[in-house]
């Protein structure tokens, strides 16, 4: 059955030819047997093969022999003067009969009249009106005119197949899709790229294909090749991605020869004007030389006056259009906002985390705090979504639910993951009376684990879904929109990735948009939602913004909404908004506390019943009885803004969101509980504090990357450990070991630089070692099942990659006396046996340990009783978190250790015999701050550190007593047993 091998097992796409190659005509047989190369379609160049003349569609023979026929163009033909322009008045007919619309007539009109002119430009229309279309027409009415290419089109990696099903469905040009591994890249360059003479040398200047159509990352990758060619034309899709003036793309690309050029993005402005001023120095480098002068005259656009000259400089060479402008038979928009109840298990949750951040919270604003608010606030934000999110909860919920439903129900599991979360409760609503409204839906979610989430109910649910997120191949993910397209298709719901699935996707099949989860920039919002509200569609396109009430991701959406103003003051009109830009900057310090500040409210639990009053409505009272229609600036005909609204209780007075104890008086007020162990794992802390400026949401990894690359990586990005295949030699391993020991988990700089070792090893390099070495122990240790399930904790990466923090493990509770027993605290998860996660693929140690005898060394000494090894990384944890804590760098900065007595908290002494007579509080004090600042053991380092007590009170120790300290750390590291 093919429709079964299509969507299953076997595509039969891979049997039709995609492109023909050089010929081989075999002579030693009686008759000349004649073999062609073949391209097949969706395989790489590298999996091309030879076949036989007959064994091939005729009609791909005779286009392929045609297009050999050519003969090649040694001399450049000159761009034509710009007195011979001439308007085009209605469009011409295109291969398969396709004609322009009025509107993209008129923009290839306007892009020929700036390549006649000699003028660099930006076409920014609207998301959904057909730049691709419009730009590969202008290169076709180039190629008309007698200039044969070479052009050159860079585009993400997820437009790719339909750039290229565009050029060959408008035009006659040779494109080739310059892409792929290094092997499909060397074929295209020996077959597709050059005319070779009769001896087999490339011709220079002579090109057997008209358009290469690459990505961003070849670009970094294959530069060199690529800079030798003289591009007539080159158009850059989704543009916006040159922004920061400083990125390696925009260094690539100046190095290139590129005559003209085209910038396509439907969001030109989508922060800041310091980001249009990057693609302007791009596209004009002469008359926009200066960040600095373009800067001091448009940075702040306060007046109508700096927008008018800004929109003065911007029209020659920048086109936009509206939908609502170009398409008035265009179907209308209505945009709902359903605020969404926090289920009580979700309220849970949410509270507990703003307890287990407490310290934080409080703390304020400040520079060095700004980070754990973030993180902070991305946690609440997981919370919001659905609470599985967050690690260890499911297990949690589940035990839950048994109370109070039967475990063995068939649907068990899927009524505890829909009873979790108020969105996926209104989701469970909604989507049946979608489906028998014979709807279609796409719904979009930032998260890859948030998509994982409403895979699962759709399976569970069998609702027929295509999936496209960061992971998913640019050929899969046209194979995807190709099955849910296609006009008998029984796909009901596509999810997609806000960022990965809303870049060049044509999804017009959809006439309903969900935003599970807003994006933290209203414009990915608005390309999401283009994917169906585009030119083509024929029904009116509903959207459901769903966002949970009373929380911070109700505030951070009102923050976000504000981003719009800066798009409409300079593309469109001034409108009388003076402060458009107001809130496009970054968030300030306040900004990110007034966010958190809110969003506590809702952690309160004032109105307890109304998540269980929220999952007992259906979806037509939800939609009908509790919904109040308003009118937000209506960008075109036909075009609405609705809420959807529950009835909301109105702002809090008891507590002022100004007041400087805010966070202590809701502390009090919500009854605060610091021994909550509902929340397992508090936000992921970086391993170094970085300026607010420098850390961004788009950093974190819950977020799908734009692109799926699973060919080779550019050569620019940092070195991955796998890098090391060959793994890691007995003495390396035994150098880190040694520093591991000494200066604890996380300390990577200081075990590379003590370390001297024989190859040059990197603070990857390191860290994966340390990593692979813990996992190691533990599949091995027989011991404590705290310290196991510390040591697991502490070495599973963030979702970010960073080390996570750990506050409620067992031996993190106060100091308890000799002869008392201390309160149990609950560890964060037990780890009776190393888990199955993902990130261990990394760590395999029969992979990354090449000599047998240093895991035998491992195994024996991780069961020592005590471990050593284990107990001394938890020992040096604890160490540098809760007695050292945030004065670290104050610390490795030299500051004396009586300076900082105050801020360094110092266990109580227990009764026993000092070291010496002089030994007291302060002695105790500065042997602590020498573990951390020199490492564990090195007390004639200690000895020797002005900083600390023991200068003063015994003198320094011998030159000769610190070198052989300092060789003995590393004669233990050169290896052995010892």
């Amino acid at each position: 059955d093919p429709k079964y091998f299509e969507s299953t097992c076997f595509s039969f796409i891979y049997i039709h030819v995609g492109q023909m190659n050089p010929t081989l005509i075999c002579f030693h047989l009686a008759q000349p047997v004649t073999h062609y190369l073949v391209k097949w379609c969706s395989l790489p160049y590298e999996d091309s093969t030879w076949e036989l003349r007959q064994d091939i569609d005729q009609a791909k023979i005779e286009e392929f022999e045609k297009l050999m026929s050519r003969e090649p163009e040694t001399e450049r033909v000159e761009r034509p003067p710009a007195e011979d322009w001439k308007k085009s008045e209605r469009s011409r007919e295109y291969k398969n009969n396709n004609k322009l619309r009025e509107y993209q007539l008129e923009g290839v009109n306007w892009l020929l009249f700036n390549w006649y002119n000699m003028r660099n430009c930006i076409l920014a229309d609207e998301m959904g009106l057909g730049k691709t279309i419009q730009s590969i027409t202008f290169l076709y009415e180039i190629y008309l005119k007698g200039i044969h290419g070479p052009f050159l089109v860079i585009a993400p990696l997820s437009t790719i197949p339909n750039w290229e099903r565009e050029f060959r469905t408008w035009t006659e040009l040779n494109v080739v899709v310059y892409h792929g591994s290094q092997a499909s890249r060397r074929t295209i360059q020996l077959y597709e790229m050059y005319f070779k003479d009769p001896q087999g040398r490339v011709i220079k200047g002579s090109y057997k294909f008209h358009a290469i159509i690459t990505t961003f990352e070849m670009i970094l990758t294959d530069c060199p090749e690529l800079r030798n060619i003289p591009w007539r034309c080159v158009v850059i899709d989704e543009a916006h991605r040159l922004k920061n003036r400083n990125c390696k793309l925009l260094e690539g690309l100046k190095m290139m020869d590129l005559e003209h050029k085209v910038l396509l993005t439907g969001t030109p402005l989508q922060n800041t004007v310091e980001e249009l001023f990057s693609l302007l120095h791009f596209l004009e480098p002469s008359r926009f030389p200066s960040e600095t002068t373009f800067m001091q005259e448009f940075g702040d656009l306060k007046t109508e006056e700096q927008v008018q000259k800004l929109q003065a400089i911007l029209k020659p060479m920048m086109l936009r259009r509206l939908k609502e402008d170009v398409e008035k038979n265009l179907a209308p928009k209505e945009e709902t906002i359903i605020e969404v109840e926090l289920t009580n298990i979700q309220k849970k949750y949410y509270r507990a985390i703003l307890e287990k951040n407490f310290t934080f919270l409080s703390k304020g604003g400040g520079q060095a705090n700004v980070p754990n608010l973030l993180n902070t606030m991305m946690e609440l934000r997981k919370c919001c979504n659905h609470p599985y999110l967050i690690n260890g909860a499911e297990e949690k919920i589940l035990e839950e639910f048994k109370e109070t439903h039967n475990a063995d129900s068939p649907d068990f599991q899927l009524q505890a993951m829909i009873q979790a979360a108020g969105k996926l409760v209104l989701i469970d609503k909604l989507l049946p009376k979608l489906k028998a409204g014979g709807h279609r839906v796409l719904i979009f979610s930032q998260m890859v684990r948030c998509l994982d989430i409403l895979e699962d109910y759709l399976i569970q649910r069998r609702y027929p879904y295509e999936r496209i997120d960061g992971r998913v191949r640019g050929n899969l993910r046209q194979a995807a929109i190709d099955r849910f397209s296609k006009p008998d298709s029984d796909r009901f719901v596509f999810l997609l990735c806000t960022r990965a699935g809303g870049l060049g996707i044509n999804l017009t099949a959809a006439d309903t948009c969900i935003i599970f989860d807003s994006d933290w920039n209203p414009q990915n919002d608005l390309q999401a939602q283009a994917r169906c509200h585009r030119i083509g569609q024929s029904k009116s396109v509903k959207i459901y913004r769903l966002i949970t009430r009373n929380s911070y991701e109700r505030e951070m959406f009102d923050k976000a909404s504000l981003k719009l103003g800066l798009d409409k003051a300079v593309l469109q009109s001034m409108s009388g908004r003076e402060n458009a830009t107001n809130g496009v900057q970054q968030l300030s310090k306040k900004e990110i506390e007034d966010l958190l500040r809110k969003g506590a409210y809702g952690a309160l639990m004032d109105e307890e019943d109304e998540g269980s009053k929220f999952c007992e409505e259906d979806i037509d009272q939800i939609l009908l009885r509790r919904t109040h229609t308003i009118t937000i600036e209506s960008e075109g005909k036909g075009s609405t803004f609705a809420k959807a609204s529950f009835v909301a209780s109105g702002n809090r007075t008891d507590i002022s969101l100004d007041d400087p104890n805010f966070w202590q008086k809701w502390a009090k007020k919500a009854e605060l509980d610091i021994d909550n162990n509902l929340v397992i794992d508090t936000p992921r802390v970086r391993k170094q504090t970085r300026l607010y400026s420098a850390v961004k949401e788009d950093e974190l990894m819950e977020f799908s990357d734009l692109e799926s690359d699973s060919e080779e990586k550019p050569c620019t990005k940092p070195r991955r450990p796998q890098d090391r295949s060959q793994g890691y030699a007995r003495s390396e391993c035994f150098r880190v070991e040694k520093n591991l020991l000494v200066y604890g988990w996380g300390r990577w700089t200081d075990i590379l630089s003590h370390g001297r070792y024989k190859r040059q090893l990197t603070e990857q390099d390191v860290e994966t070692i340390c990593r692979t070495i813990l996992v190691y122990c533990l599949n091995h240790y027989k011991g404590d099942e705290n310290i196991k399930s510390f040591i697991w904790d502490l070495i599973t990466p963030t979702a970010d990659g960073q080390t996570r923090a750990l506050v409620n493990h067992s031996g993190l509770s106060a100091p308890v006396p000799r002869g008392r027993k201390g309160k149990k605290v609950k560890a964060q998860s037990a780890h009776p046996v190393v888990q199955d996660a993902d990130w261990l693929a990394s760590c395999n140690p029969d992979a990354l340990f090449q000599e047998d005898s240093y895991k035998k060394h491992l195994k024996h000494h991780c069961n020592k009783s005590p471990s050593v090894l284990l107990l001394r990384v938890r020992m040096l944890y604890y160490l540098r978190q809760e007695v050292i804590g945030d004065q670290a760098d104050k610390i490795l900065e030299g500051a004396d250790s009586r300076l900082v007595e105050a801020d360094v908290w110092i266990p109580e002494p227990f009764h026993a015999e000092v070291p010496a007579d002089w030994w007291d509080k302060e002695a105790d004090k500065s042997l602590l701050i020498g573990v951390f600042k020199h490492g564990y053991e090195k007390y004639n380092s200690m000895r020797a550190d002005p900083a600390l007590c023991f200068l003063e009170r015994v003198g320094m120790p011998d030159a000769k007593a610190i070198a052989a300290e300092q060789r003995g750390t590393d004669m233990l590291a050169d290896g052995g047993d010892g």
